[in-house]
């Protein structure tokens, strides 16, 4: 039987600047964190879709990673 993978998005709070670019690319999965300003992913978030890796190529400093993890 074959590995199921699922991808998972991450936001490095570290890098993130707060731009609020990727919840405006995709606001099912991102929002952003009122206490740190600083973009996070959502607890209800899909999975990644073609606007989540147009978020993460839209970073300006490269915060987002999408890795594909087993189930």
């Amino acid at each position: 039987m074959k590995n199921m993978k699922k991808k998972v998005v991450k936001v490095d709070e570290d890098k993130c600047i707060g731009c609020n670019t990727c919840p405006l690319v995709d606001p099912d999965t991102f929002e952003m964190n009122n206490d740190t300003y600083k973009a996070i992913v959502k607890p209800t978030a899909p999975p990644a879709t073609d606007k989540t890796e147009m978020a993460m190529t839209s970073c300006p400093v490269g915060a987002i990673s999408i890795t594909e993890e087993d189930v």
